[in-house]
């Protein structure tokens, strides 16, 4: 895959300063199921991004009882984790953290700060999912119809694009396919989501979106599989690829001989953010309102009442084992992340200089 560069604004001087890192509002939250007992199982904190309400929430229970924070950023989407690394793409920026050791106290062990180490001015390129491979961090720029990577001197560096897309000008700042997912294997870029496969700007608005959903090879730069209903989050896991059919209400896996994706669980809300941590998938779930242009009649119509909030799933039976319901304060989400062995995390705001 060949990288390119591509500037959308003259000069670095004109970029939006980040906003400060502020805590928000609560969210009002109902844990049911095995979802506090697992997560105080694991000793670790589950991150999650609420976009259309601005928050990015940290949840541990290492104490065996549920502990939630809150933390503004302007639309935040994306999010990953890779070692002592965080990634999270906003509206106008993408963020790089660094886990550090809170203090030096032995009552702190597995308590962590996320202090800001490098954030980009992105502009707005509507940024999608996050990952990391070999070379650093990708995300899906979903205004561009692209994968790229974050910049210091230009917004972003062009990493991958789909063929489907040759007929369109690769400058064009226009949602093409709403490509909005991708996803890592052995640290290479390999599968990407997409809502369609036509180029045209906005067909994705106009094409029947609730099966025209595909599942992308990247390495062979080839549909692997359609039909599928706004999906997001392709994830390798246990030998093969997982995804969320998300207007099915459903985590899909991916058969590579029939090319088919096939529904391993149907959950009552529209699933998207998907990750797999001890013994059970987690993954995102959003009420979405009639007549807003992601609404999802298939999962809708299925289910009488849909949640928002974290489903816990056992994916070798599949069923849904727990489960964190956002009652209020987060109607949508867009990403879960874990972040192993943090008993609990923090932001540190950078020091102004």
């Amino acid at each position: 895959m060949v990288s390119a560069t591509l500037s959308l604004m003259p000069t670095s001087s004109r970029r939006p300063a980040p906003p400060s890192i502020k805590a928000a509002g609560p969210i009002k939250l109902h844990p049911r199921g095995d979802f506090v007992e697992w997560l105080a199982a694991t000793g670790s904190t589950l991150a999650v991004t609420t976009y259309n309400s601005g928050k990015l929430v940290l949840l541990s229970a290492s104490g065996g009882e549920l502990v939630a924070s809150y933390w503004s950023f302007p639309r935040p989407m994306g999010l990953a984790v890779a070692g002592n690394r965080l990634a999270l793409a906003s509206r106008d920026h993408f963020w790089e953290f660094q886990l550090s050791p809170r203090n030096e106290s032995p009552d702190a062990i597995g308590a962590l700060q996320i202090v800001p180490s490098v954030v980009h001015s992105t502009g707005r390129l509507d940024a999608h999912d996050v990952a990391f491979d070999r070379r650093g961090v990708l995300f899906a720029n979903t205004r561009f119809n692209c994968v790229a990577r974050p910049s210091e001197r230009v917004h972003f560096k062009r990493v991958w694009r789909p063929s489907l897309m040759q007929a369109t000008p690769p400058t064009l700042a226009v949602d093409c396919c709403h490509l909005n997912g991708i996803g890592v294997r052995a640290g290479r870029l390999e599968m990407a989501t997409a809502f369609c496969e036509q180029a045209e700007p906005a067909a994705w608005r106009a094409v029947d979106r609730f099966q025209s959903g595909v599942l992308i090879d990247v390495l062979h730069d080839r549909v692997a599989a359609r039909g599928l209903s706004l999906p997001h989050s392709p994830r390798w896991h246990a030998g093969r690829w997982w995804l969320c059919d998300s207007g099915r209400g459903a985590i899909a896996t991916f058969d590579s001989q029939r090319e088919v994706c096939e529904p391993v669980v149907e959950l009552p809300g529209f699933t998207r953010g998907l990750t797999f941590a001890g013994n059970r998938a987690v993954v995102g779930l959003s009420r979405i309102r009639k007549r807003h242009i992601l609404d999802a009649p298939p999962v809708r119509e299925r289910w009488p009442r849909l949640r928002s909030g974290v489903s816990l799933v056992d994916p070798a039976r599949g069923v849904e084992t727990g489960s964190l319901e956002f009652v209020r304060g987060g109607r949508e989400v867009f990403e879960v992340a874990f972040l192993p062995q943090v008993a609990a995390a923090t932001f540190l705001e950078p020091t102004a200089s």
